[in-house]
């Protein structure tokens, strides 16, 4: 078979930088299974596939309704669904992604500041929880209600990428927390969680496990400023008392 997988937010924002973990999980497993796989950069003869996947993560990157109309276009993520998004397949959620899928546009896009596009050429990208119990309003994960292993390191890591980047909801809400920054210390990879995490449940030992960690790049922490001032700043005091550079 022949498929093509466009991600809607390439085509649709000028400036995105971030690969759609789903388009290449979807084309690892057509390509495990013998199947030609193509990334679309357009929206033009889609009839030559013999199925089409669209998918996008932002609710305001355009699509044109003619496509979404073909019989053999499907199509799904936040950007279209927001928090009733459908999950993939397992046997597709739980495929190693295709790291490769993007290689072509990359080498086509990229300038001299190649850090713009480092999340496509340097990263191996994945989720080890999936879930969050806050039920923020604005939130996409609100089907949640609590946080759920998705899986472990080894399922998304590509050992030809120097470092991993993270996309779980709230990993310190997971109550085994810490086997997965064992999990990823073990790597000798370098890494960050690009969601953020909760500073809420910052404790003395979790100050001091993810100071010491592997980390790359700023922590990135999720609390309410206005509805946990009190809170966040006693957090915030256990957390600089272990992160003072």
């Amino acid at each position: 078979m022949k498929i093509g997988i466009i991600d809607a937010d390439l085509i649709g924002r000028s400036k995105h930088r971030f690969p759609n973990l789903c388009c290449m999980k979807i084309s690892g497993f057509h390509k495990l299974i013998g199947d030609e796989v193509v990334l679309k950069t357009d929206y033009d003869q889609l009839n030559q596939f013999d199925k089409v996947y669209i998918s996008k993560v932002f609710s305001d990157t355009l699509v044109p309704d003619r496509v979404l109309q073909y019989p053999n276009v499907t199509y799904g993520g936040t950007g279209f669904f927001y928090d009733k998004a459908e999950p993939l397949p397992f046997e597709i959620e739980h495929c190693t992604p295709d790291y490769n899928l993007y290689n072509t546009w990359v080498q086509n896009n990229i300038s001299t500041d190649k850090k713009e596009f480092q999340y496509y050429t340097d990263y191996s990208i994945g989720f080890t929880t999936r879930g969050c119990f806050r039920q923020c309003s604005f939130c996409v994960n609100r089907k949640y209600t609590r946080v759920e292993r998705h899986s472990p390191v080894d399922e998304f890591v590509d050992n030809n990428k120097k470092y991993i980047c993270l996309l779980d909801d709230n990993v310190l809400g997971f109550p085994q927390w810490e086997e997965i920054f064992n999990q990823l210390n073990n790597t000798n990879k370098r890494f960050q969680f690009k969601q953020g995490m909760d500073m809420r449940l910052m404790t003395e030992h979790k100050a001091e496990v993810i100071s010491n960690s592997k980390y790359i790049g700023d922590f990135i922490f999720a609390f309410d400023h206005i509805k946990d001032k009190e809170l966040i700043a006693k957090k915030l005091k256990i957390w600089r008392k272990y992160n003072q550079k």
